[in-house]
């Protein structure tokens, strides 16, 4: 999948604003994102979260898809770790700290490398005055492979997305970052992003 400049930009621009360096809002070390997510790990590893539940405020979504490996064949197993803000834009309070998010989940890719997760719509960034578009950060980490970052989930109605990142987008398909959400019959909007495995960019953007 190749890499976009502009989900790093936004990254970078968001850091700076909160006056946060060396650690990448994006790239969180698993030491610090995912310590207390090590008791997630059971045993059946589930391809489903729910990371925010029925009670969360905000716009209810599920998002699933497929993860591949270069030659078009499912990956199972894959590790997925999920985190974003709230519909006020929160990671955390009373600070705002990506680290500690509290919306924030993981999953494994089922047998046939299929996952999905339930959460709310993150709103901008409640506390800097030109917020980047509203996104989901994801991190991958497929067997025998490195944890890595790889390009936030994005959503096509969003005022702030930039109309050349979505152009540039348009070509992608079902692999797109940008993602449509459809109304569904239980009132929650779903959207679908596949993934292709890149083992160069998960050693260029391991954490």
């Amino acid at each position: 999948m190749p890499r976009r400049v502009y989900d790093v930009e936004e990254r970078r621009t968001f850091l700076k604003s909160l006056g946060v360096f060396a650690v990448s809002c994006a790239a969180v070390p698993t030491s610090l994102a995912c310590s207390t997510h090590q008791a997630e790990a059971q045993s059946d590893q589930p391809s489903t979260v729910e990371i925010a539940t029925a009670q969360e405020p905000g716009t209810h979504i599920q998002i699933s898809g497929t993860i591949l490996d270069s030659n078009g064949k499912p990956v199972p197993r894959v590790k997925m770790f999920l985190y974003h803000t709230d519909a006020t834009g929160y990671y955390s309070r009373p600070v705002n700290d990506p680290r500690q998010a509290r919306l924030r989940g993981t999953l494994w890719t089922n047998a046939l490398g299929q996952y999905s997760f339930h959460t709310i719509k993150p709103a901008h960034y409640g506390d800097i005055t030109s917020p980047p578009a509203m996104h989901i950060h994801v991190h991958l980490q497929p067997p025998d492979m490195p944890d890595h970052w790889v390009e936030s989930f994005y959503f096509k109605d969003d005022p702030r997305l930039r109309m050349d990142d979505d152009k540039r987008n348009s070509d992608f398909g079902r692999f797109s970052n940008i993602i449509t959400l459809s109304a569904s019959d239980t009132g929650v909007l779903k959207g679908i992003r596949d993934f292709r495995i890149d083992p160069a960019l998960a050693e260029r953007n391991k954490v």
